[in-house]
């Protein structure tokens, strides 16, 4: 096993919501603060997006068409993420509990055809406030270097997406030096390990 230890910090305002609304907050935060699912999700979506050459992606979303690709081997984001239920992830991640600072905006929806403000809409949801330190743990279980290259990847190609309700993040990972204390890395692996090392956006904005 291989753990892989990053900081990520949101560069603007980040809500994943909740199931449910607490007093007069329309969109609140999820209980959990950052599910693990979350940004396990955004690291997919990403890497799909994004995908480095010679990787193969399905770009299928229905769970059971996920299902089908991972078992007929055609796709190595399949492979490396799993399926929804199901318990062939190559890796898992673990989210370390933060006080984040938090705050409430209160926002209202425009209508795309006229670019007006909706009859009603406004709305408040509660976010953690931008440059907040998230820090989590991923946890490498396969025994393919090639697709822990499809991991690094993804997380690396979180810097180019978004994470909750359309906020961009950036990520570092912080035990760079111990990672190839646990596995070869080649030339491909130590770039990309070299990029990671630090924020791309800087250390302090």
């Amino acid at each position: 096993m291989i753990a892989i230890k990053v900081s990520m910090k949101n560069l603007a305002s980040l809500t994943i919501a909740g199931g449910s609304t607490i007093s007069s907050i329309d969109i609140p935060l999820n209980p959990l603060g950052i599910p693990p699912s979350s940004i396990k999700g955004a690291m997919r979506t990403a890497v799909h997006n994004l995908l480095p050459k010679g990787y193969t992606s399905c770009g299928e979303v229905e769970p059971e068409s996920i299902k089908k690709a991972h078992e007929k081997g055609i796709c190595d984001v399949c492979k490396l993420f799993g399926y929804p239920d199901s318990l062939t992830s190559c890796f898992t991640i673990e989210v370390s509990h933060a006080d984040y600072r938090i705050s409430y905006l209160t926002r209202v929806s425009i209508d795309d055809k006229t670019q007006k403000v909706k009859e009603g809409s406004l709305f408040t949801q509660e976010v953690i406030l931008p440059n907040n330190n998230i820090s989590f743990t991923i946890y490498y279980t396969c025994n393919d270097e090639r697709l822990f290259k499809l991991l690094l990847y993804s997380i690396l190609d979180l810097r180019y997406w978004r994470l909750g309700r359309n906020t961009m993040v950036d990520v570092k990972v912080n035990n760079v030096e111990d990672i190839c204390k646990g596995i070869k890395c080649d030339d491909e692996i130590k770039g990309i390990l070299n990029q990671l090392s630090s924020y791309l956006w800087g250390e302090n904005k």
